[in-house]
């Protein structure tokens, strides 16, 4: 399976966008809101990896981002989260067909 990975900061524009492509993240969350976005994302909607971040200053090396990107990219967890994010973007893409869900719901 030939898919792509991406490092994101959590902000919500960005995992809508993440998920409509059925791109499996990286999170690394920087203010506010965005720590809550990330549990959401590896916790509750599982298309995602968060990232340790040094106390103090939030800050995350490189070999902890690339054990993240091996982790999606090589390991049976990072093949789950994978599937499930294609899964979740056919979602998407049905319910905002021309008969799916979020159509009909904007139509009523």
């Amino acid at each position: 399976m030939n898919q792509w990975v991406g490092l994101y900061h959590c902000g919500w524009n960005s995992v809508l966008e993440a998920v409509v492509a059925g791109v499996p993240m990286i999170a690394w969350p920087l203010h506010a809101e965005q720590h809550v976005n990330r549990n959401l994302m590896v916790e509750e909607m599982k298309v995602a990896v968060g990232v340790e971040q040094r106390e103090g200053n939030g800050f995350v090396t490189r070999e902890e981002v690339e054990r993240k990107v091996r982790e999606l990219m090589e390991s049976e967890r990072g093949r789950e989260i994978r599937e499930r994010s294609l899964k979740i973007r056919d979602m998407v893409v049905a319910a905002l067909g021309e008969f799916g869900s979020s159509t009909k719901a904007l139509a009523d």
